[in-house]
C-alpha cells in the first residue's frame, strides 16, 4: 500500500482504535490507581490517595463501556466472518486467557472502587486488593496481544478448521515488543484520560485548587512514563525486522503512518510536559482534551501498522 491508501485505512481503523483505547485506558487506570495509592501510603499525602480514587472510579466506568462494545463488536465480527467465532468462544482458544485475567481483574476492581471509603481503616489491605486489580488487567492486555497475534499468524483462519499459530517467545519474536507496547500504552492512556476525567469532573468533585494544582501534573507524568515506553518498544520491534522486512516497511505507506505515530507520541508527551511544569495547570485544561486525541489518532495508526507487522509474519 502507498501512503494514501495506509491512512486511508487507519482513518477506517479510527472507529475501533477508539474503544480499544477506551479499554486500554480502563485496564490502566486501575493499576495507575493502585500504584498512587501505594505512593499516598508511603508518602503520607492525602492527594495521592484522592487521585487514586478519581482515576480508579474512571477506569470502572470506562471497563463497563468498553466491556460491553467489545462483546457487541464480537458479535458483529462473528456474524460476518463465522471462522472467527471459534476464535472467540472456542474452550481452546488462545482468547480465554484474556477472558480469565481481564474477569479476575474487575471482580476484583469492583471492590476496590467501590468500597474506596469503607476501607480506609483498613489502606494496607485495599492497597493490595488495587494492586492485584491492575496487574490482572495488565496481564489481560499481555494475553490478549498473545491471542491476536496468534491469530493474526495463523494460516487457516478462513477455513472451518480451528488452528492456532504457536506463540513464538524465542528468538527475535515481535511479540514481546508488542505486549510491551500495550501494557506501556495501557498505563499512558489511563493516565492521559484520567486528565479529561478530572477537567470533566471539575464542579462535581471539587477538591480544592491545590489539589489540581498536585494532581493534573501528576497524571501527565505518568501519562508520558507510559506513552514514552510504548514509543520505545516500537523502535525495539522494528529492530527486530529483518532486512526485507525492513526495506518493505521502508517502501511502502507504514513508513508514513510509524513515523506519524512517533511524531504524536512525542507530541503528547511535549503538550503534557507543558501541563506537568505549570503552575497553574487548570488554566492550560485544553491541553488534556487535545492530547486524548492525539492519543486517538496516534492508536489508529499504530493498530494500522501492527496489521502490516503481523502480515509479514
Amino acid at each position: 500500500m502507498n501512503a494514501t491508501e495506509t491512512f486511508l485505512l487507519a482513518a477506517t481503523m479510527s472507529a475501533p482504535a477508539f474503544f480499544d483505547l477506551l479499554g486500554l485506558a480502563a485496564f490502566g487506570a486501575i493499576l495507575v490507581a493502585a500504584l498512587n495509592g501505594l505512593l499516598g501510603l508511603g508518602k503520607g499525602k492525602v492527594f495521592f490517595d484522592k487521585y487514586a480514587q478519581q482515576s480508579a472510579t474512571m477506569g470502572l466506568l470506562l471497563m463497563i463501556v468498553s466491556l460491553l462494545a467489545m462483546v457487541v463488536a464480537g458479535f458483529v465480527a462473528a456474524s460476518r466472518m463465522p471462522w472467527l467465532s471459534q476464535w472467540l468462544a472456542n474452550p481452546a482458544s488462545p482468547f480465554l486467557y484474556f477472558y480469565t485475567t481481564a474477569g479476575l481483574g474487575l471482580l476484583l476492581a469492583i471492590p476496590y472502587v467501590l468500597a474506596w471509603k469503607r476501607m480506609r481503616t483498613a489502606k494496607s489491605v485495599h492497597a493490595i486488593l488495587g494492586l492485584a486489580a491492575g496487574l490482572s488487567l495488565t496481564a489481560s492486555v499481555v494475553a490478549c496481544v498473545a491471542a491476536v497475534f496468534m491469530l493474526g499468524t495463523s494460516t487457516q483462519n478462513d477455513s472451518t478448521a480451528f488452528v492456532v499459530a504457536p506463540l513464538p517467545l524465542a528468538g527475535p519474536s515481535l511479540f514481546w515488543p508488542m505486549a510491551l507496547q500495550y501494557a506501556a500504552l495501557s498505563l499512558g492512556a489511563g493516565a492521559g484520560l484520567s486528565l479529561v476525567y478530572m477537567v470533566w469532573r471539575r464542579n462535581k468533585d471539587d477538591y480544592g485548587r491545590d489539589y489540581y494544582k498536585f494532581s493534573l501534573p501528576l497524571a501527565a507524568k505518568w501519562a508520558i512514563f507510559g506513552v514514552l515506553l510504548q514509543t520505545l518498544a516500537q523502535g525495539w520491534a522494528y529492530a527486530l525486522l529483518t532486512p526485507d522486512a525492513r526495506a518493505l516497511v521502508m517502501g511502502t505507506g507504514m513508513v508514513c503512518a510509524w513515523g506519524s505515530a512517533a511524531l504524536l507520541a512525542l507530541l503528547c508527551c511535549a503538550l503534557w510536559a507543558v501541563l506537568a511544569r505549570s503552575q497553574a495547570p487548570m488554566r492550560m485544561k485544553w491541553i488534556a482534551f487535545v492530547g486524548a486525541a492525539l492519543l486517538w489518532v496516534m492508536h489508529s495508526l499504530d493498530i494500522t501498522v501492527g496489521l502490516g507487522l503481523l502480515s509479514m509474519i
